[in-house]
């Protein structure tokens, strides 16, 4: 793994671990607070920027990742706001981004672990 991924790695990592971070506040929360209901659909559109970043070998490469979901998502969300499902972002970010980031969890490891040995 080349630095530039493993950096682009550690950006999907904290984008994911903010999603974690929100969704610990629970569904009331998403419900009731705008701000959170807006950092988790800011959150998406970030997720979506961050994979686009990885390129689309590493994109081809790992075929567990719903990118086509995750990218129409994005597009609905940034372009199509007033049709968002509040039940959909809801769960993209309470479920789905976990068991992304459960899925990652060795790759970003491995990034970690490159950007480490990397000579100051």
């Amino acid at each position: 793994m080349d630095e530039r991924t493993a950096e682009r790695l550690l950006y999907v990592d904290a984008t994911l671990t903010e999603m974690g971070q929100l969704a610990a506040r629970g569904r009331a929360a998403y419900d009731t607070d705008i701000a959170v209901t807006r950092a988790c659909q800011y959150n998406v559109i970030r997720l979506a920027a961050d994979l686009e970043r990885l390129g689309d070998t590493w994109i081809s490469a790992h075929d567990d990742v719903p990118w086509r979901l995750i990218k129409g998502m994005r597009n609905r969300i940034a372009h199509n706001y007033w049709t968002i499902d509040d039940e959909i972002v809801w769960t993209v970010v309470a479920e789905h981004a976990p068991e992304l980031h459960r899925a990652l969890v060795e790759e970003i490891e491995h990034a970690r672990a490159v950007l480490e040995m990397k000579p100051e």
